[in-house]
């Protein structure tokens, strides 16, 4: 029987159904202490002073910090662009200045989360107001600096230039113009926060439960910053409810909290996020602004050129930026056959909220953009939205897009037909013109999209030619232990996906076994599981790296297997099949 392609029980459910799931604020222990974290009410402010005395005083208090301490216990998280943003001071809490209402400004461990929040609320903050940058326009005038170490708001600049675009204009049958677009920020909104227990121990490592969705990244960040070295830290999660990428950059309040730890004498410290503070300062969306759009086409309304302007908003911070410049051309024509492009690029700092990964990072807006360009022109030319898509649609697989990047597969033309007739497509135009004769407007939307699976680091060098990231890669180990049973850990840190189940059929099938066969250790933990620097659960990778490195491990796992069987039983190797005895797995000939 195969497995692969069917849908069985989850094996997560079973715990936690059951009430055996292990999140991060199920996380219990005597004398652990709780964080609070008191955070800016100004977008852009000068911090005049901080004062924690009463916060101190209030019994059940264990400590605070303030951005002063906190200065001088880290170092600056490691920037990946280049100069200016390279000289960007991020730090976990705000020292002389916030550049985003949320930041964090000061913090209490104490007993309890109810005394911690009392005492937050003792301190004392002076503050100096300045003048806010709210628009990416704003920013790039830079009259008003955020980070003064960076001495401009302008984060990255390029252009992005395919095809003969000139020669496509010259040629065009129409040109269509499009002054104006703008993608807002938004946030993806876990059904679980953020959250983190740490410990300082008296050996100087540094443990973390947590809900980190990429620990691989987050130690490269965390150990520097607090000074010690990678193998210093012990980062573990269990189960996590959902991260849609919002948990990359959850490292900067694991520090806290492991800075809380250490001043504390070593005590754990949990901090667990409320949704106020989830939707205001947890990461958003990247807003981005599409500036001078031109388009040219041919005289059967074929898109043959687009040029534009995309002006990018990261927020106060570059913590996953200036990434989300390039990641966005994985999918630079969309869906569509256009082979002439020219994009000039630029992203900015403003006064809001860090943007970080989202689902769809940086992809979204531009397929967004694409979809917007193509409604419009079909307007202008007066051809049905479906009509427009299908002139327009690759339609030949593998398609190589101007920029390099391989379409494996795909049908559009197919997918919109069996969309409309799920919809009922020629029913709601009839509709629709029975409610405008009515007076009543019904609008009827198409929206094609596609995603790429996994990531490229190497991409990251066109941003930063300085970068070391390349490629990417993951791992999995499997084991086959004295008694029969098949186990298997993950780098993947998965986030509520459902990666145990999927893993068991993946190992069921390659070794002719029951799922139920298979345990995969829950969660991912730096002490026990494999794992590389790309390790974790982001840009929709797991069935293509963490499923591949699965079946690689499955592979190298029955080659042992069948060389060990081969000699015990005398026989060739090809001569035995996988199975399942009266023991559990077996090979027989």
């Amino acid at each position: 029987m195969t497995w692969s392609g069917k849908s069985p029980r989850r094996k997560e459910d079973d715990r936690l159904i059951r009430g055996k799931g292990l999140f991060t604020d199920d996380e219990q222990a005597p004398g652990m202490l709780h964080l609070y974290i008191l955070r800016s009410p100004y977008a852009h402010a000068r911090i005049l002073n901080v004062d924690v005395s009463a916060a101190e005083a209030l019994p059940g208090v264990a400590c605070t910090l303030t951005g002063r301490e906190i200065e001088a216990l880290c170092d600056p998280y490691m920037q990946l662009g280049p100069e200016p943003a390279a000289s960007i001071r991020d730090l976990p809490m705000a020292v002389d200045k916030v550049v985003f209402q949320g930041e964090p400004v000061a913090a209490v461990a104490a007993e309890s989360p109810a005394i911690a929040m009392d005492a937050g609320q003792l301190i004392d903050v002076d503050y100096e107001m300045l003048d806010s940058v709210m628009t990416v326009d704003q920013a790039l005038d830079d009259k008003i600096i955020l980070h003064d170490a960076a001495g401009s708001n302008k984060v990255w600049h390029d252009v992005y230039e395919y095809g003969d675009v000139d020669k496509a204009f010259e040629e065009a049958a129409h040109v269509v113009k499009i002054e104006r677009l703008h993608f807002h920020r938004y946030s993806s909104t876990p059904l679980e926060t953020n959250a983190c227990v740490a410990e300082w121990t008296r050996q100087d490592t540094v443990e973390f439960l947590c809900n980190n969705s990429f620990p691989g990244f987050a130690q490269q960040l965390l150990a520097p910053g607090l000074r010690v070295r990678i193998d210093q830290l012990h980062i573990r999660t269990y189960d996590v409810g959902g991260s849609f990428g919002n948990k990359i950059w959850n490292y900067v309040y694991m520090a806290l909290a492991a800075l809380a730890s250490r001043k504390a004498g070593g005590r754990r410290v949990k901090w667990s996020e409320v949704r106020t503070e989830n939707l205001l300062a947890s990461g958003h969306g990247n807003e981005r602004t599409f500036l001078d759009t031109e388009v040219a086409l041919d005289k059967d309304g074929v898109l043959t050129a687009i040029r534009s302007r995309h002006l990018d908003d990261c927020g106060a911070y570059t913590r996953y930026e200036p990434l989300g410049c390039v990641i966005w051309s994985q999918v630079l024509p969309a869906t569509y056959k256009i082979r002439n492009l020219r994009i000039e690029f630029t992203q900015a700092v403003t006064n809001k909220c860090p943007a970080v990964p989202n689902r769809g990072y940086s992809r979204m807006q531009h397929i967004w953009f694409m979809e917007r360009v193509i409604d419009i022109c079909a307007h202008e030319l007066d051809i049905p939205a479906d009509e427009m898509r299908l002139k327009n649609y690759i339609r030949d697989f593998p398609y190589e897009t101007p920029n390099g990047c391989i379409y494996d597969s795909g049908n559009y033309p197919a997918m919109l037909d069996k969309a409309k007739d799920l919809i009922g497509w020629d029913a709601w135009q009839t509709r629709q013109a029975d409610a405008r004769a009515e007076g009543r407007f019904v609008g009827i939307g198409i929206g094609t999209t596609l995603d790429s699976g996994t990531n490229n680091f190497g991409q990251a060098q066109i941003i930063n030619p300085n970068l070391p990231f390349s490629g990417n890669s993951e791992v999995a180990n499997i084991k086959l232990d004295m008694e029969g049973h098949v186990v298997v850990s993950l780098g993947t840190a998965p986030s509520g996906q459902g990666h145990e189940t999927a893993t068991a059929q993946v190992v069921a099938d390659e070794l002719g076994l029951d799922p139920d066969m298979v345990y995969v250790r829950p969660g991912f933990d730096t002490a026990w599981n494999t794992f590389v620097g790309h390790s974790g659960t982001y840009a929709s990778q797991f069935a293509v790296t963490g499923l591949s490195a699965v079946h690689g491990a499955c592979q190298k796992l029955k080659a042992e297997m069948r060389r060990l069987a081969a000699f015990m039983l005398e026989a060739a190797e090809e001569d035995l099949d996988f199975g399942v005895g009266d023991e559990g797995p077996e090979l027989r000939v």
